[in-house]
């Protein structure tokens, strides 16, 4: 039976973190991001391909990310269960409350009161830096939650 994950092994300075399992944890992410800024590259190049393989290019870093969310999925399904309600928990609340400031501010820009800096909406770094943050937002109520 394979060892169980836990939380502290892909966290920095916890005591209990490993470098392989956080780089086998996240090394399709990387992927995507060079991925990303090959194809960023490619279509600043390229501006005379057809439609279709600018979106083709344009949509190739979905492949790695779809593989990075495996990796999450698999890595989650292997932490005790008290520490996998918390990840979902906490995954959910970044996740809605994302889709929630996303919704307001398009809604805004709509109404023609657009806010300052977000005048087409949330950015993709804008979406991931948000999520991420409530994430770590989610986390920490959810271990006082169960403490």
């Amino acid at each position: 039976m394979d060892k169980m994950n836990t939380m502290e092994s892909v966290q920095p300075c916890s005591g209990s973190y490993s470098y392989k399992r956080d780089l086998l944890l996240n090394v399709w992410l990387m992927v995507a991001a060079v991925v990303y800024v090959i194809s960023l590259f490619l279509l600043k190049h390229h501006p005379d391909w057809t439609p279709l393989t600018r979106g083709l290019v344009t949509l190739s870093p979905l492949i790695p990310g779809l593989l990075y969310v495996r990796s999450c999925l698999r890595f989650v399904r292997g932490l005790d269960e008290l520490q996998r309600r918390i990840q979902l928990e906490a995954w959910l609340f970044a996740s809605l409350g994302s889709l929630i400031v996303a919704t307001v501010v398009n809604v805004l820009n709509a109404s023609g009161v657009g806010l300052a800096g977000l005048d087409h909406g949330l950015s993709l770094w804008g979406t991931y830096i948000l999520t991420f943050a409530l994430w770590l937002v989610g986390t920490a109520v959810a271990n006082c939650r169960y403490k």
